[in-house]
């Protein structure tokens, strides 16, 4: 994959920092969409198609919830015969949480090989000493993650992150679980610090066809790199990095796999044109977002006029390491917890219950003042 230019896109509070990539046109996705094959999508799939092509051909504008992602994926796998299913996909991902749809199956599962971590970074909730010890630290049996991802793949869900509270590079069967995902999902993605990328993991993730590889780094100054990702040597998180674009580029040539640097805007003497000129000629694209308020959430001040509900509620799902299952990871303690996986509980039964549904309708009814921690949710 050949380095591109990258440029410097504001957005609200986040700038971020992509490879250059045209959106696609509205005659260009109608083209996509009659030269694609229709025959892995149900009939919803096929009716929610024919309403974007719809749509493009009365409008000739692109629909409001296209962004660049769709189209670097796109451009990124023209080959693929899943193309049509992937435009269907994004478009329930973007526009059913907005009105408030729920999918009878999550499209987008978070799965947690790890729930503690190595750093203890100032704006994580890994600071709350509570939190690093029973019931709140573990890892993850294979057994389970394998009946996750069955689950998942069996009814339909399309994305796949491997994070969550922890820091899953710490899984010492990561590079099995990575395997286990292959060819399972439209979109696989894995979320690290970058301190424990040996060569062994660098090869499983483009074996294994991850999309994404999102490195949390934050500087490219060493005192403040190490300051923010404190227990972390900056040399030593460059070199790793490195060599997984290395290794990319000398044995797999062809990986779709995406190296993306994240990093929080914690601190004044974050530069961010600084930042973007050491790590471009390492990574695809790079970002860096301002801090939430999410390393001691529930001492958080209510937000008394704080009542827009969270989308989060019907976009995606989490499982921690243990089988617990919880509608985000703001809520770290799991005090919304719906329920937990048993051989009487799956995702689907979870995600479809009455528990679940009354978090989702106090948001509805604008009463998340009821809820903690929605009524002090320092991210959405």
């Amino acid at each position: 994959m050949e380095p591109q230019d990258i440029y410097l896109e504001p957005k609200e509070d986040k700038m971020v920092f992509l490879k250059k990539n045209d959106l696609h046109s509205a005659n260009e996705i109608i083209e996509i969409i009659n030269s694609s094959k229709s025959s892995n999508l149900s009939d919803a799939d096929l009716q929610i198609i024919k309403e974007i092509k719809s749509n493009l051909i009365n409008s000739k504008q692109l629909p409001g919830w296209w962004s660049d992602q769709e189209s670097f994926y796109i451009r990124n796998n023209r080959s693929s015969n899943l193309l049509l299913e992937y435009i269907a996909f994004r478009y329930k991902f973007k526009r059913f949480p907005v009105e408030k749809i729920r999918t009878d199956f999550p499209l987008y599962v978070l799965i947690e090989p790890v729930s503690s971590c190595n750093l203890r970074c100032p704006f994580c909730f890994q600071m709350d000493k509570e939190f690093n010890r029973k019931p709140y630290a573990g890892i993850m049996d294979l057994s389970l993650f394998k009946r996750v991802v069955d689950e998942c793949e069996k009814n339909g869900a399309k994305a796949i992150t491997l994070a969550s509270r922890g820091e899953p590079t710490l899984h010492p069967k990561l590079p099995e679980m990575l395997d286990y995902l292959k060819d399972k999902f439209l979109e696989i993605k894995l979320n690290t610090n970058g301190t424990r990328l040996n060569d062994e993991l660098c090869h499983e993730i483009y074996k294994s066809g991850v999309n994404d590889v999102v490195l949390s780094i934050d500087s490219e100054k060493k005192e403040l790199f190490e300051q923010l990702r404190k227990n972390a040597t900056f040399e030593e998180v460059v070199e790793n990095v490195k060599n997984l674009r290395r290794i990319r580029d000398q044995y797999y040539p062809d990986s779709k796999t995406i190296i993306r640097i994240s990093g929080v805007k914690f601190l004044p003497e974050q530069n961010n044109d600084k930042f973007m000129n050491f790590w471009k000629s390492i990574a695809d694209e790079i970002s860096i977002s301002s801090c939430e308020e999410r390393w001691d959430t529930y001492n958080n001040d209510v937000k008394s006029d704080f009542f827009e509900p969270c989308t989060l509620l019907w976009e995606r799902f989490y499982v921690w390491f243990d089988g617990t299952c919880n509608p985000c990871d703001v809520d770290y303690k799991s005090k919304l917890s719906p329920g937990k996986l048993s051989t009487h509980n799956s995702i689907r039964s979870i995600w479809n219950s009455k528990e679940y549904n009354n978090i989702r309708l106090l948001h509805i009814e604008r009463s998340r003042n009821n809820l903690n921690p929605c009524d002090r949710c320092g991210v959405y």
